[in-house]
C-alpha cells in the first residue's frame, strides 16, 4: 500500500490515491479542502473546534484542516442538548450537521500552504462514555494517534491490502476514529463514508467490493442471523470488533459462517489499543504495549499510545 505517516498526510499530494467511496473523494481534493479549512479557521481566529460529523469524509478533511491552523479538535459523543451544555466551555466553534452550526463549506477560504503537522502541537480532546462515571475529556496528542495506525498497519496490513474498510460504528469515538478514518486514510486503503448500522446495510456494501474489512461491534455482530447471504460475504477480508467483549457463541457462528474469527480489540479512550485476540485466545499485548498490575489487582499499561512517561 501506498503509505503516508500521518503527519505528512497535507504535504504530499499523490496524484491518484482514493480517500472515500460513495461520492468518490481523491487524496488531492481532501488535501485541498482541508487546507481551505485551516485558512478559514485562520480567519475566524479559532483555537478550539468542536465537530461531530457523520459523513467521515468530512470528519477527515475538518481534522487535518483544524490540526493545519494549529486548532485543538474536541469530538463528543454525541449532540444532545445535556452534552452541549456540559462541553459549551471547551469549544469557540461548532462544527455538525445540525442548522445553527457552522457547515464546512462555510469555512473555505484561500488555502494555508501544504505543510507538515506538528505531532506535539496538534491534540485531540476525546469524551469517555461515562460509563464508570461521568463523562470526561481525554487530550491526546497527534503522535499518539500516528504511533497507533503504525502499530495496526504492522499488525494487519499485509492481510487487508486494498480492502474497503466498511464500519458499522461512528468515528467520533476512539475505535471508529483510528479503524475506520485515520487507519485507511494514512494507508490509501478506501473508506466508506457513512457507518452502516445494521447487518443488511452492511451486507450491501460490502457486496459492491471485491475485497473489504468490516469494523463493527460485539452488538451488531451478535445480531447477524441467517437472512444473509453468507458464502457472498467470505470475501471479507478481517472482521474487528470493540466497544465490549464479543459473545463466544456469536464469535463461532461468524467463524462456521465466514470461515474466520473476528478479532477483537481491547482498549479504552485514555488507553489506545491494549491487546488483541480471536476466539477464546488470549490476549495479545500490541507492539510496545508494557502490562503489568498494581498492588489492588489492577491493570497497569504503558505504550506508544501514552504520553511519555505516563503509565
Amino acid at each position: 500500500m501506498n503509505w503516508i505517516p500521518l503527519e505528512h498526510l497535507l504535504d504530499q499530494t499523490p496524484t491518484s490515491r482514493p480517500v472515500t467511496l460513495d461520492p468518490v473523494l481523491e487524496h488531492a481534493e481532501l488535501r485541498q479542502r482541508a487546507l481551505r479549512v485551516a485558512a478559514g479557521l485562520r480567519n475566524r481566529g479559532v483555537a478550539r473546534l468542536a465537530v461531530h460529523l457523520e459523513d467521515a469524509g468530512e470528519l477527515a478533511i475538518a481534522l487535518l484542516g483544524a490540526w493545519r491552523a494549529g486548532v485543538t479538535v474536541l469530538l463528543p459523543a454525541d449532540l444532545q442538548p445535556a452534552s452541549r451544555a456540559r462541553l459549551a466551555h471547551q469549544a469557540d466553534l461548532w462544527l455538525t450537521d445540525q442548522d445553527g452550526d457552522a457547515h464546512l463549506s462555510e469555512l473555505f477560504a484561500e488555502p494555508l500552504e501544504g505543510a507538515k503537522l506538528d505531532l506535539d502541537q496538534c491534540r485531540l480532546l476525546l469524551c469517555t462514555s461515562g460509563s464508570s462515571g461521568e463523562p470526561k475529556l481525554i487530550d491526546k496528542r497527534l503522535r499518539q494517534l500516528a504511533n497507533e495506525v503504525k502499530t495496526l498497519e504492522a499488525c494487519w496490513g499485509a492481510d487487508l491490502g486494498d480492502a474497503c474498510v466498511i464500519a458499522s460504528v461512528a468515528a467520533q469515538h476512539i475505535y471508529g476514529l483510528l479503524f475506520r478514518l485515520l487507519w485507511p486514510l494514512c494507508a490509501g486503503r478506501p473508506f466508506l463514508r457513512r457507518a452502516q448500522p445494521f447487518s443488511e446495510d452492511l451486507q450491501l456494501a460490502s457486496r459492491q467490493h471485491p475485497r473489504f474489512c468490516w469494523v463493527a461491534s460485539p452488538a451488531l455482530l451478535k445480531r447477524m442471523g441467517d437472512n444473509l447471504d453468507w458464502p457472498a460475504l467470505r470475501s471479507v477480508r478481517r472482521v474487528f470488533s470493540s466497544g465490549g467483549a464479543l459473545d463466544v457463541e456469536a464469535g463461532q457462528r461468524l467463524q462456521q459462517r465466514l470461515g474466520q474469527l473476528p478479532t477483537e480489540i481491547y482498549g479504552s479512550s485514555e488507553t489506545g489499543g491494549i491487546a488483541w485476540r480471536q476466539g477464546g485466545a488470549l490476549w495479545q499485548p500490541f507492539a510496545g504495549v508494557q502490562l503489568s498490575q498494581d498492588d489492588h489487582g489492577a491493570l497497569r499499561t504503558a505504550s506508544p499510545c501514552l504520553p511519555p512517561g505516563h503509565v
